[in-house]
């Protein structure tokens, strides 16, 4: 059985709407397990374990949030030398951009080589630090990136 990780943090809940909508997309992959998991509670012995990633941030000063750079704080070096190839993407809710916080990400995940195999997802509330509901629009494109990773995973391909 293979792994798909989602590692998320949501300050005023439209990332976690995003999440939720990919780990939706995800669990109807046969062979895939799907861990969604608070960027709080993620650790380097699951991000190790998965044989794949998304995480979803919300745009935070033009960067990824704190608590997602958090995350990669504690598990970049404990999983330095394990996590090459592996697949990834990325979710970003911002207000206005969200460029910021995916090159970032993008920067960070680089380093430990893994290989960003769907171009991510941007999407800009125009609403600044202030709860948002995500248009079902923008929900179905997270369901399809996490069923497109999974089944990538699934299959072999990434």
């Amino acid at each position: 059985m293979k792994e798909l990780l989602i590692v998320w943090h949501s300050q005023f809940g439209g990332t976690a709407q995003m999440a939720a909508a990919a780990r939706d997309g995800a669990l109807g992959v046969p062979d895939v397990t799907v861990t969604h998991v608070e960027a709080r509670h993620a650790d380097a012995a699951m991000f190790r374990r998965c044989d794949g990633l998304v995480l979803a941030t919300s745009e935070n000063f033009g960067s990824l949030s704190g608590a997602i750079k958090d995350f990669l704080e504690r598990v970049y070096y404990p999983c330095e030398h394990t996590m090459a190839g592996k697949p990834y993407t990325v979710i970003v809710c911002a207000g206005t951009d969200g460029q910021g916080a995916m090159l970032q990400t993008d920067r960070i995940i680089r380093g430990l080589a893994m290989r960003k195999v769907l171009p991510g997802i941007i999407h800009r509330s125009g609403i600044t630090a202030q709860a948002v509901t995500i248009p079902a629009a923008a929900l179905a494109q997270c369901r399809e990136l996490g069923a497109t990773l999974a089944s990538g995973i699934a299959a072999g391909i990434f």
